[in-house]
């Protein structure tokens, strides 16, 4: 049985990876709504509710359940897996509920819901008017997986590209998208699909599972771990979708997650240690950058030389973000919602 969707009847949206999204679409800084120039944490909640917490880039200004606040009580769903931005507009995708809630990403007015051709929705990413988004679907098989393709013009899953994988992350690059076929430790390989024709033209074996990937200037860069195997580096030239070169990491930072590219390093995590090297380099070194105050790091991404990380607790009580700067120093920390596990930043 597929342990990674076992754990999903526990979690249903659970993971252990943070995603970080920028659409810069505006021409100056001024707000285009209360939750304009700052970063949207995801909570993912329980089964039934999940939350959006607000935090200002004064680094002063938080708000919690903005889209309860902004929408008369209305909820948007449980197990919030994570969000992505279309111009003015952010897909909240809640995988226990099987939804996806359009919203203003500015005001959080709330645009439209998607209820109907998703099973245990994750990840999304917009190409050509269309969104894509992964789906995990039944608990007992590994093959069964699919993306859904999403008219944005009506709001309804218009077909679907089955992946014979797992389906989990999803970025578009010039004009291809990238899926990892991994998650808690299973899976080997990324699918690459081909948007306009919903054909899968490629699939890159990185050998164990990829648990977090980036691209950088035509290179696409993806982690990989799990428990038994050492953690891994794996290079891929998008230009050709072949893998350029591997960094093994060191035995102790086996199950290495969320990765994360900025300023020409990369950063990822190991339980709450943080790690950071050169975009190539060679070997990593098992000395972390700092270990961070999370009892249990859930979400991490780094921006602006900013790195965010937030802290699941005990999976029952409502969690906190703290805010380092890139030699680990602690700069702010924030009570959030329950089981935080993304940041997105509305500039």
């Amino acid at each position: 049985m597929k342990f990674s969707k076992l754990l999903l009847v526990a979690f249903l949206g659970s993971t252990v990876f943070v995603s970080c999204s920028d659409d810069d679409d505006k021409v100056d800084n001024t707000p285009l709504g209360a939750y304009d120039n700052g970063v949207l944490v995801v909570n993912e909640g329980n089964g039934t509710a999940g939350s959006i917490t607000y935090i200002g880039n004064d680094m002063t200004t938080i708000q919690q359940d903005v889209y309860s606040v902004v929408n008369e009580g209305d909820g948007i769903g449980g197990y919030v897996q994570s969000m992505f931005f279309d111009g003015d507009k952010a897909f909240i995708i809640s995988n226990a509920s099987n939804k996806i809630t359009v919203v203003n990403r500015y005001t959080f007015e709330l645009i439209d819901k998607i209820d109907s051709g998703l099973n245990i929705p994750r990840y999304g990413v917009v190409e050509n008017g269309k969104a894509y988004v992964t789906n995990q679907a039944a608990f007992d098989s590994t093959t069964d997986d699919f993306v859904a393709v999403i008219n944005l013009s009506t709001y309804e899953v218009e077909s679907t590209i089955a992946l014979n994988a797992i389906g989990e992350r999803i970025l578009e690059e010039n004009g291809k998208l990238y899926v990892t076929n991994g998650t808690y430790g299973e899976g080997n390989s990324v699918t690459v699909i081909n948007p306009a024709s919903n054909a899968i033209i490629s699939t890159i074996n990185t050998g164990i599972s990829p648990t977090s990937f980036e691209e950088e200037n035509g290179i696409l860069y993806v982690l990989c771990g799990n428990y038994d195997d050492a953690s891994k580096l794996v290079r891929v030239q998008l230009s050709n979708n072949e893998i350029l070169s591997e960094v093994t990491f060191p035995a102790a930072l086996g199950n290495a997650q969320n990765l994360s590219i900025e300023d020409g390093k990369l950063y990822f995590t190991v339980n709450s240690d943080v790690f950071s090297a050169a975009l190539n380099a060679t070997t990593i070194s098992e000395t972390p950058l700092f270990t961070s105050g999370a009892t249990t790091l859930y979400g991490f991404t780094v921006e602006d030389d900013k790195i965010y990380v937030s802290d699941a607790k005990d999976y029952a009580s409502n969690g906190r973000v703290f805010i380092y700067s890139t030699t680990g120093a602690l700069q702010k920390e924030f009570p959030v919602g329950l089981i935080p596990n993304g940041f997105y930043f509305n500039d």
